[in-house]
């Protein structure tokens, strides 16, 4: 391999699944800010929260796997960093769904959404 081309990454399987959990993350942050304003429990320091455990904590760390897996063309590392990130796009969809059609109220009571923290 001649060199890093992102724009070549981006079309790799490895860039693809970069760009899908990048897409999720972001969908999950719109959907989540909306039924934070929703149902009444916004709270300006759980974007920071967000932020540390989403991008920080998840994406990244598996972006440069997949990012290593490409430069290096370790077959077992891109398959490694696909599979990390389509688990993440996953369960950031559902989450997505849960800002949109909430579970119903639980009958021994608390919240519906809670409120994220680190």
């Amino acid at each position: 391999m001649d060199g890093f081309s992102l724009t070549a990454f981006l079309n790799d399987p490895a860039g693809l699944a970069v760009k899908g959990a990048l897409v999720a993350a972001f969908l999950d942050f719109a959907f989540g800010v909306f039924a934070a304003f929703r149902d009444g429990t916004f709270a300006l320091d759980s974007i920071a929260a967000f932020v540390r455990k989403h991008l920080l904590g998840r994406v990244l760390p598996v972006s440069l796997l997949a990012i290593a897996a490409y430069v290096t063309g370790d077959a077992a590392m891109s398959a490694a960093a696909i599979g990390a990130l389509g688990a993440y796009t996953v369960e950031t969809l559902a989450s997505i769904y849960g800002s949109i059609k909430p579970p119903a109220v639980p009958p021994e009571g608390g919240e519906v959404n809670p409120v994220p923290t680190d």
